[in-house]
Parts: structure tokens; C-alpha cells; sequence
């Protein structure tokens, strides 16, 4: 496993996310896809929107993406004058720490998902269009307070720091879904899904407040974390030398991990979406629809828990792989990243509370949309889609506006562009819908500047969907 990716496995456990736009993973449907009359799949996003007969396998429909308002540019720097090595973190002696903190937000946030459909069918049947399909989706959200990294790059200037709504959050899971959508009359329509879901993978980091006071050559810190995971079948890792430090007799080992991870499945729960559409029948061409998706939970069976109550203590980011100067070998950016994170989980101390069950809620959605046909031309309509996701700290709303053209049967296409949480963005979708094929790719956020490695430099929002689907 090379450095980074090392790091990155750590971060979760260690709330270290300030470099998870890397890896970020929220099962997330394609809004771009809502208007649009040939998409097979934008039941996903409202059940009333099932009206037609068609097969999905394997290569249905796979959306991946992230979100957000920081991205890898805001931790990784470029040395121009540095013969030894040219990328490093901002947590160099060498990065301006003002020049580093005047590009962070109050609360810095990343969001990620990825939806893959395995199965799908849609039929007509018991007076309206039924559907049944097989999706793999996996979400993560995290968010971390501006004070943490003004902590971390100016340890010392100041003799007390608090931090607040900092956490992570990673769903992973198996859902099956049963749909069925009614016409009632001509101009409504409702729809509803059943998930069934089979939890494969499940950890949250939450962390109530954290003070740290200043006292001599020291850092004491007051807080209250909880660290919660069920992935797969596992159990902690636990630290070999605990610290001196903490001698609460009450709290059990230092966690630092997972380890013993084989196959199994830990959670279990249901869902529901509820959806409608109708036609206003004054204003012809005009369409309201709404819905809520995602109404649900799971139950995790032998959750492994920790948390840090109490006060223990940090002498600080020492390191010495973040100094700049001769190249030891072992000072490139993964390594750094990964010095970083051994350093932070001394600040983020967990101790093991045991196995439970523990539920955790889905990210429920709320969707409200209108759209207008051109009577001047057919061909031609106009939508907009107000979207909030309900996640804790971690909730977000965006607003989209969209033209959708579909000049002959057999193509589609929108555009769109969107205010939210995180930012703006622009999207579109374009669909070829022959007699027995559908092909469609999409995004809702086009990708701007990426890294060789194709991650969003200078925020996370970026995704792409694509499918082949078989109209029947």
C-alpha cells in the first residue's frame, strides 16, 4: 500500500479529513437527469418519474462524484524553488500559513458518492409502471471547522483553541428497491419505492467540541469524541504502548484502527420513497413534482465503539518530516500526509467502549421541481429543481436551472447550472434513445482543473454518470 493511500485509510478513523477530497465517497442520483423524458433512471430521484418499460444489467447506470468547497489545492502546494522536491502540504514551514488559512471556509466540507446499478427493470402491470432493481452505493461526508487547521498551522500563537461541527461520516450498502407509479386521472401521477438494505460498511467519527489549552510546553485537551465502525465482519486495533498520559482506569485499550476484516454483512434495514408529479392544468405545459427519497435506516449488529472523554495531552505537531532542506528520501507529499496523521491521532484519542447495535439514518432528500413546456416550441422546455439533503452537519441544498431539448425522438439533451452549499456548478446529460437501446452520460458538475491523478484541484465538485439500457 503506498504512503498515501495509507494516510487516507487512517484519516477517517483519526478525523484527519482535510485531504479526504482524495477519496471522498454520498449515493447520489443524477439530477441532470430529471427533466429529461428518455432517462430510464430518474425514478431514483422522484418514483412518480417511472413511466416506461425497460431492462438494465451491469451497465445500467453508474454515477460517481464528489462535492464540495475545498479541494486539493488547498493542502498540497507546489515548491517552484526547491531543487529537493517540488509538492509538499501546507503544513511546510515553507507554505505562508496566512496565505494557506485565507482560502478555508468557516466549516470546510467534502462530500462523495457512488451509485452503481447492477440490475434494473421497469414493466407495465397492475395499472401503472412497476420497477425492480439491484444498486451498490456507497457515501461519505465530512466536515472540519476552520479552527482546527488554524490549530494545526499556528500551534502556539495562540494559548487556547475550541473546535465544533467537526465529523465524518461513511454509508456503504446494498439496496434493493421495489416501485411502482400510478396515474390517477389525467394530470396526476404518485409513486412510491420500498428499499430493502443490506449494510456492508459503516463508520462515524463525531466529535461534540474539543478544547485545547496552552499549559507550558503542552497542549491539554478537553473533549468529547465517539469513533463508531462495523466494516464488514472486524474488530479495533489497539495501540501496543498507551499513552502515559491517560490513566483513566475507566476507559479501555487505545484504538488506532481496524484490523481482522473477512466478509459479512452487519447491517439491515428499509427505506421509502415517495414522489408525485401533475400536469397544472390552467397553464398548459406547466408541471409540478415533488419527493421525498430515502426515508429509512440501518441497524449495525456488533458496532465497534470507542470514545475520548476527559483530558489528555499533545506536546504538538514535532515531526520532522515536514521541514523543508535536504531530500532524506522520505519526505515526499504521501509520507508527509502520513507523518500528519500520526501526529493527529494523539489529538483525536479514542478508547474502546465495546460492542453494540447502532443505527444510522439515511441522507433523506427532499426534492421540489417545475417545468415548462415552450408553447412557441415543443421541443424546447425549461425546468427548475430545489434539492436538500437532510445529513446533520453534513446536510447541503442546491437549486438547478435547466433547459432540456429534445429536437428529434432518438436525442436529448440538457444543460443546467446550480447554486449551492458548496458552490456553483454546470451540468448537462446527453441521451441517444433508439427503438431497444438507451445510451446516456452525464454530470451534474462538469470537471473543472484535476490533478494527474483526475482529483479536483481547487474544489470537489466534479462527477460523471453514464449507462446503456434496453427499452422494451
Amino acid at each position: 500500500m503506498s504512503p498515501m493511500r495509507h494516510y487516507i485509510c487512517q484519516s477517517l478513523f483519526i478525523g484527519a479529513v482535510m485531504l479526504a477530497s482524495t477519496i471522498s465517497i454520498s449515493g447520489q442520483e443524477l439530477r441532470s437527469s430529471y427533466f429529461m423524458k428518455t432517462s430510464t433512471f430518474r425514478h431514483q430521484l422522484n418514483p412518480a418519474l417511472a413511466d416506461q418499460a425497460y431492462l438494465g444489467l451491469l451497465f445500467g447506470s453508474t454515477n460517481v462524484g464528489t462535492s464540495g468547497n475545498v479541494g486539493l489545492s488547498n493542502f498540497v502546494y507546489k515548491l517552484e524553488n526547491n531543487p529537493n522536491y517540488n509538492l509538499t502540504t501546507f503544513m511546510s514551514p515553507e507554505v505562508n500559513a496566512d496565505e494557506f488559512l485565507g482560502k478555508l471556509h468557516d466549516k470546510n466540507r467534502v462530500n462523495a458518492h457512488v451509485n452503481y446499478n447492477l440490475f434494473s427493470v421497469g414493466f407495465k402491470g397492475f395499472k401503472g409502471v412497476n420497477i425492480i432493481e439491484v444498486n451498490m452505493k456507497s457515501n461519505t461526508s465530512l466536515s472540519l471547522p476552520y479552527e482546527l487547521f488554524e490549530f494545526m498551522k499556528k500551534t502556539g500563537e495562540k494559548e487556547h483553541y475550541s473546535f465544533k461541527n467537526l465529523g465524518a461520516k461513511s454509508l456503504n450498502y446494498l439496496e434493493i428497491g421495489l416501485g411502482h407509479s400510478h396515474k390517477i386521472g389525467e394530470n396526476l401521477t404518485i409513486g412510491g419505492k420500498l428499499k430493502i438494505l443490506s449494510g456492508m460498511a459503516y463508520a462515524k467519527l463525531d466529535v461534540d467540541h474539543l478544547d485545547l489549552t496552552l499549559n507550558k510546553d503542552v497542549w491539554t485537551i478537553n473533549g468529547n469524541a465517539k469513533f463508531s465502525a462495523a466494516v464488514l465482519k472486524s474488530k479495533f486495533k489497539y495501540d501496543d504502548n498507551p499513552d502515559p498520559n491517560t490513566t483513566d482506569p475507566a476507559r479501555g485499550k487505545k484504538v488506532t484502527g481496524i484490523d481482522d476484516v473477512s466478509f459479512d454483512t452487519p447491517g439491515f434495514g428499509l427505506a421509502l420513497d415517495l414522489g408525485f408529479t401533475y400536469k397544472v392544468a390552467p397553464i398548459d405545459g406547466l408541471t409540478v413534482s415533488g419527493a421525498l427519497t430515502d426515508l429509512g435506516s440501518i441497524t449495525w449488529k456488533n458496532t465497534n465503539t470507542a470514545s475520548s472523554k476527559g483530558t489528555w495531552e499533545f506536546d504538538g505537531f514535532n515531526n520532522p518530516i515536514y521541514a523543508t532542506g535536504e531530500n532524506t528520501g522520505n519526505n515526499k507529499v504521501g509520507d508527509q500526509f502520513q507523518a500528519l496523521g500520526d501526529d493527529l491521532k494523539k489529538v483525536f484519542s479514542v478508547y474502546d467502549d465495546g460492542q453494540k447495535n447502532e443505527k444510522s439514518s439515511l441522507t433523506a432528500t427532499l426534492s421540489l421541481a417545475a417545468e415548462y413546456q415552450m408553447p412557441f416550441y415543443h421541443k424546447l422546455s425549461a425546468g427548475i429543481l430545489y434539492t436538500k439533503r437532510f445529513n446533520g452537519i453534513f446536510s447541503l441544498h442546491q437549486t438547478s436551472l435547466a433547459l432540456n431539448y429534445r429536437p428529434v425522438k432518438f436525442v436529448e439533451a440538457s444543460l443546467n447550472a446550480s447554486t449551492t452549499s458548496e458552490g456553483t456548478t454546470l451540468g448537462g446529460m446527453l441521451s441517444l434513445y433508439a427503438k431497444g437501446f438507451n445510451l446516456f452520460i452525464g454530470s451534474d458538475s462538469f470537471m473543472g482543473k484535476v490533478s494527474k491523478e483526475y482529483i479536483p484541484l481547487h474544489n470537489g465538485n466534479a462527477n460523471l454518470a453514464f449507462g446503456i439500457n434496453f427499452p422494451l
